[in-house]
């Protein structure tokens, strides 16, 4: 699967919004994730999203839920879209996103993954914008399945990600703007085109159990 590239959205005040969906697929291991083969599924849950960042699953009988959530399911699908569950990432990684709740916006391929969160807003846009007008950038967490670990990509984090790749950690820290949110997508992107092409580097599945 090809990881899908996020780009920064606009977001009005945050509502609740309920809808159904005909079925969501759990998945309790990484293998099952790569060969689609799900845990088990529900049909017709109802999609809970506060944010795209941050949805819950809720069905008429919520018990049925509350005994997928106890069982360790790792990831979710549906309508092509998949989320990782958030418990399962700060109770097996050292996890810079202690404050995610439910199901995070998760994107992967056979050898790197990660999963989105919003970003605060910049000061001057917090003064002087209108709320309507206020816009949410994505932050960027990266699963280092070698190091068991969920590191926010910071700039200073990317560098040292871009250690494997010399020559784009010397272009990146090269750039004049490179402590800059901007840019740090970039190389990040770039990162994940590298290490996805990258022939010696293991495959998710070797590095989990």
């Amino acid at each position: 699967m090809m990881v899908v590239l996020a780009t920064s959205c606009s977001l009005h005040a945050a509502t609740k919004t309920h809808t159904r969906n005909d079925t969501v697929f759990f998945y309790k291991s990484w293998q099952q994730v790569f060969d689609l083969t799900p845990e088990v599924f529900l049909v017709n849950p109802y999609i809970e999203a506060e944010t795209p960042f941050s949805i819950r699953i809720l069905t008429d009988d919520d018990k049925a839920v509350d005994v997928l959530q106890k069982s360790g399911f790792i990831a979710v699908s549906y309508d092509g879209l998949w989320y990782a569950n958030s418990s399962y990432l700060k109770s097996e990684f050292e996890c810079d996103a202690y404050s995610f709740e439910n199901l995070v916006p998760l994107y992967y391929n056979e050898k790197v993954a990660y999963i989105t969160s919003l970003g605060d807003p910049s000061i001057k846009e917090i003064l002087f914008a209108h709320d309507d007008e206020i816009t949410f950038p994505i932050d960027y967490y990266y699963i280092d399945f070698k190091n068991n670990r969920v590191r926010k990509v910071t700039y200073r984090y990317l560098s040292e990600l871009l250690e494997d790749y010399h020559d784009l950690q010397m272009r990146f820290e090269g750039m004049k703007d490179y402590k800059k949110r901007y840019m740090v997508e970039e190389f990040f992107f770039n990162y994940i085109e590298r290490a996805t092409d990258d022939v010696l580097r293991p495959y998710i599945l070797d590095l989990v159990e």
